[in-house]
């Protein structure tokens, strides 16, 4: 009895949806000379296997949220299926060229709710 309740349970798990980037790790680089407002983007692709009904949320974190921000264009789907979605993700400085020198770490978590679909994607940001 109890090998059909894992079997179950290990079936459930290997279905649940997953979040596939075209590109993970992504790196954006850019000159941050311009200072306070300077930004890099790269584009990348998503798509959810197997799909999933939105809507869907994009979340972005940094390892230092002091001097460099993260966003997504757009930041919500309708939904994410099996069709790649285009989305850019773009850092920004929040500080002067020379503090917002360095490399950077940064997240975006694909969510709904309160339920994320992994992996996260990476991304690596170079400010020179």
């Amino acid at each position: 009895m109890m090998v059909g309740a894992y079997a179950a349970v290990g079936f459930a798990f290997s279905t649940a949806p997953k979040a596939l980037w075209s590109t993970n790790p992504l790196s954006i680089t850019f000159s941050g000379s311009g200072g306070t407002g300077s930004s890099g983007s790269a584009g990348d692709s998503l798509k959810c296997a197997p799909a999933v009904a939105g809507p869907i949320s994009l979340k972005t974190s940094v390892n230092n949220p002091t001097k460099i921000s993260l966003s997504t264009s757009p930041s919500n789907f309708a939904s994410c299926g099996p069709t790649f979605n285009t989305v850019t993700i773009t850092a920004h400085c929040l500080v002067t060229a020379l503090s917002c020198k360095g490399t950077y770490t940064g997240t975006v978590t694909v969510t709904k709710g309160y339920t994320t679909y992994a992996p996260n994607l990476s991304v690596t940001i170079v400010v020179t």
